[in-house]
């Protein structure tokens, strides 16, 4: 008898980490799936409306736990200021009704971890910590939550690769030494904000084109820095910056398929970010920072190169030592294929979550359980 699952995520047309996350797995479940949509839909909201909104959904979410039979509810929140806050609720519900819960933890902010969670672990027991099982994107989420006393069982997961981006790649065709008036092309995909490195990715590139004046910065995403960061590159006169917004499907793919180099520059507390998963898939090699799970399987010189927080003028030094070794850069490129091949698929991300319900689902409501952790 399949498993009926409700999982809690943001709508999946708007963009974001989870979205596109459950927008890749969700064709390949074999349990029952299905999903509870919270939040503004991507529309602006005024204060009022956004209580009024968030009211109605705890009402619905409560309304459809309480009477519908599912043998596990899957939330899916970050540890920041709205998230955490918003999502608790949905938590206490589902403790309140008595439904097996999972949480899935995507993102984890350590200045809201230290400003209010060290203060408020005893909230975090009273809402999240009633859960069966965690689920985390780094080894130190993990030994944080165990810090607050949560003794239940959490597993190690990854993000994934939408199978769009496998389809396309073509690595044999990826050249990294550009012809006559081709260019080299690196790619910043991620939300335009500060501490995605943004400012970083730009002030790197500027170095880099006084001696590689054939190279070319993509960036793609939205954020709350976007116009700002435009303004910035005029500012500066910065030339071959292509600011190409929110990308997704094709378009998206093929960014990722064209690009040479990968720039994540995050000071974040990043889970596992899909871009740079998405980057690995299309044969490019990485440039980043080892925040969060990203430390827990990068594998510099195989994947790419580490560079440090804060620090364009390393950047810099980091993009020109891989933009100067071509022969490197492919075989970053080839490792990285395999790599996200085997860990990263959709269906092999999707088997490791289902494996991960069923023992919930079939077991007692009780503290531990006898499935193992999972390896990446």
């Amino acid at each position: 008898m399949k498993k009926r699952i409700l999982i809690h995520a943001p709508n999946l047309q708007t963009p974001g980490g989870k979205q596109t996350y459950y927008a890749a797995v969700m064709d390949h479940f074999k349990s029952d799936i299905e999903f509870f949509f919270y939040g503004a839909n991507g529309q602006k909201e005024s204060k009022f409306q956004t209580i009024s909104r968030m009211c109605k959904d705890y009402f619905l979410f409560y309304k459809k736990v309480k009477h519908e039979k599912y043998d596990l509810v899957h939330l899916n929140p970050s540890l920041n200021v709205k998230s955490f806050f918003r999502d608790s609720i949905f938590a206490l519900i589902c403790s309140l009704l008595n439904v097996k819960t999972l949480v899935f933890w995507h993102g984890w902010n350590w200045g809201f971890e230290r400003k209010y969670i060290q203060k408020m672990q005893w909230y975090f027991r009273w809402t999240y910590g009633k859960s069966d099982a965690m689920i985390v994107l780094a080894k130190e989420f993990e030994k944080q939550i165990i810090s607050y006393g949560y003794n239940k069982k959490i597993y190690l997961e990854t993000t994934v690769v939408d199978d769009t981006i496998f389809n396309l790649v073509n690595s044999k065709n990826k050249s990294f030494v550009p012809k006559n008036n081709e260019y080299l092309e690196l790619l910043f995909l991620a939300r335009l904000e500060k501490e995605k490195g943004i400012y970083e990715a730009i002030d790197s590139f500027e170095i880099v084109q006084k001696t590689y004046p054939n190279t070319i910065l993509n960036v793609a995403g939205v954020g709350g820095e976007l116009e700002a960061a435009k303004s910035y590159v005029t500012k500066k006169e910065i030339s071959n910056i292509n600011f190409m917004g929110w990308i997704t499907g094709k378009q998206k793919a093929e960014a990722l398929n064209n690009a040479h180099i990968y720039i994540l520059a995050s000071s974040h507390g990043e889970g596992m970010p899909i871009s740079l998963l998405e980057a690995m898939a299309t044969g490019t090699p990485v440039v980043t920072t080892d925040v969060g799970g990203i430390k827990d399987f990068f594998e510099p010189d195989q994947m790419g190169l580490i560079t440090k927080t804060n620090d364009a003028p390393y950047l810099a030094k980091q993009l020109e030592s891989l933009i100067e070794k071509p022969q490197l850069m492919q075989a970053m490129g080839k490792f990285n294929i395999q790599y996200a091949k085997e860990r990263f698929a959709p269906n092999m991300v999707t088997q490791r979550i289902e494996s991960i319900y069923d023992d919930l689902a079939d077991s007692l409501k009780q503290e531990g359980s006898s499935l193992e952790p999972v390896s990446v």
